[in-house]
């Protein structure tokens, strides 16, 4: 929203509404009415569907400066929902003000535009990987996946990371027994460290090196 002109900036200051959401909290849920859009300003949260026998999977994963519920602009109900991951705090701005800010700030829309592109096209990479990937190479990617939404630089070579088996399952399309499998590996080869449902990635470089022949796997 910095892309917006000082008078659009005030505008939208005075519309907005930034509740804070406590962690497992939906933010909205899928089939409600779309009223606007979010902008996160603090924590994590995950995107997620549910299929026809009810299980949950995670669409994908959003962090401070990301947007949510942009897909569903200009649709009458999401077909998504968002929970947060951690406490969150979420800048809320209803459609009306949205759309007049798109109309009259160029900068704005385009830069929407531009992490609209970016997150369809992590979308299309993981799609892609996990229709080729064996269990292993999935759980990996998943993780590296998870610590991009995680590592404060991304330069570092170490990020730990706090989320159960089950949501990682949820990420990459399988279920906990296999994962808390690969775990189990990864931390005998020295890649990860486990305590309760933390997990430490130890060496980020390596466990891109294990997916590596998949060269586009974490091109995002």
């Amino acid at each position: 929203m910095k892309n917006c002109s000082d008078a659009w900036l005030e505008k939208l200051s005075l519309a907005k509404n930034s509740p804070i959401y406590p962690k497992g909290q939906f933010i909205f849920m899928e089939g409600s009415l779309v009223m606007g859009a979010y902008f996160i300003l603090k924590g994590k949260v995950k995107v997620i569907s549910s299929s026809l026998d009810g299980k949950e999977h995670t669409v994908r994963l959003a962090r401070e400066g990301h947007m949510l519920g942009h897909t569903a602009i200009g649709m009458e109900k999401y077909s998504i929902g968002a929970v947060t991951l951690t406490d969150s705090q979420v800048c809320f701005i209803d459609n009306q003000t949205l759309q007049a800010a798109f109309m009259e700030n160029p900068k704005f829309t385009f830069e929407v535009m531009r992490f609209y592109s970016r997150e369809l096209r992590k979308s299309e990479i993981r799609t892609k990987c996990l229709a080729l990937m064996n269990n292993e190479e999935k759980v990996i990617l998943g993780l590296l996946y998870i610590a991009d939404n995680y590592l404060p630089d991304p330069n570092d070579n170490q990020v730990e990371i706090n989320l159960s088996r089950q949501e990682i399952a949820q990420i990459i399309g399988t279920n906990s027994e296999q994962v808390s499998r690969v775990l189990s590996s990864l931390k005998k080869d020295g890649l990860i460290e486990t305590h309760e449902r933390a997990i430490l990635l130890c060496d980020i470089r390596k466990l891109k090196e294990v997916i590596s022949h998949y060269a586009f796997a974490t091109q995002y």
